[in-house]
């Protein structure tokens, strides 16, 4: 936990030097917000979302865009600042104190996980206080929906960063899960206009779960024992991804010890 914070307070120092950045997101968001906003107007009532969601499109779109951001922060920071720290030289460094792989890894991506869950909430309270959006949250379910699609996602930031770690490159799966999660998961348009075929492929994506669970708990407010079936499909992924990626951390520590890339712990 000490290392965590380590690295929370030291990034949150390098961002904070430059406050422009926060002006950015926010007017980002902003724009963000405003565009589906006014799609939500031009499109008016959208039965299928009333049927299966009971929300409008921009309440719908907003969950989902908010939602898609936080869990995107999870599946991507890991690699990306691994990397940063292969281009910078100070990855040996860092591997070569007396911490495992995963608390390096997992202190190097917490400011942006944090960043990206901040904006997320954010969003969402922008879109409900200045566009309208009817939120209807039922804590206990919400908070048990958002901690479980955290952790499956997490599992899949630590598979991108193994990849990462041996190859030194860009994750290829996690761009394709990426492209897949916007296209076929109903970040925002619901799953129910794709045709048979893709709402099937739709089944294999955590994303899916996650976002149903969130609308489900945030949007029409069900419990917890309304949205079980759901959960248990994230507890799966999570029960599945975790295993394997730390499995995969392990053997690309070893691997790049062995031949030399970085020097033994």
């Amino acid at each position: 936990m000490r290392l965590l914070l380590a690295f929370l307070q030291r990034d949150l120092r390098i961002a904070a030097s430059y406050k422009l950045g926060f002006v950015f997101m926010a007017v980002g968001g902003l724009v963000t917000l405003s565009a589906f906003y006014f799609i939500a107007q031009t499109m008016g009532e959208a039965p299928v979302l009333k049927q299966h969601y009971g929300s409008s499109y921009f309440s719908f779109a907003l969950m989902g865009v908010a939602v898609a951001s936080s869990l995107r922060a999870l599946q991507t920071s890991f690699a990306a600042r691994l990397r940063e720290t292969q281009t910078d030289g100070s990855l040996e460094v860092l591997l070569s104190a007396p911490r495992t792989t995963f608390h390096v890894v997992a202190g190097l991506a917490a400011y942006p996980i944090v960043n990206g869950l901040v904006r997320g909430a954010g969003l969402l309270a922008a879109g409900s206080l200045f566009f309208g959006a009817k939120l209807s949250v039922d804590p206990l379910a919400f908070g048990c929906a958002l901690a479980l699609s955290l952790t499956a996602f997490g599992a899949l930031g630590l598979l991108s960063a193994a990849f990462v770690l041996v190859f030194k490159r860009g994750d290829p799966f996690t761009f394709a899960l990426d492209t897949a999660t916007y296209l076929l998961a109903g970040v925002v348009y619901p799953v129910e206009v794709l045709p048979p075929a893709l709402q099937l492929a739709s089944k294999l994506l955590p994303a899916t779960y996650a976002l149903k669970a969130l609308r489900d708990t945030g949007l029409r407010g069900a419990t917890l024992a309304q949205v079980l079936p759901t959960l248990g499909a994230l507890a799966l992924f999570s029960a599945v991804l975790w295993p394997l990626a730390a499995l995969a951390l392990t053997l690309a520590r070893r691997y790049v010890e062995r031949t030399g890339t970085l020097p033994q712990a």
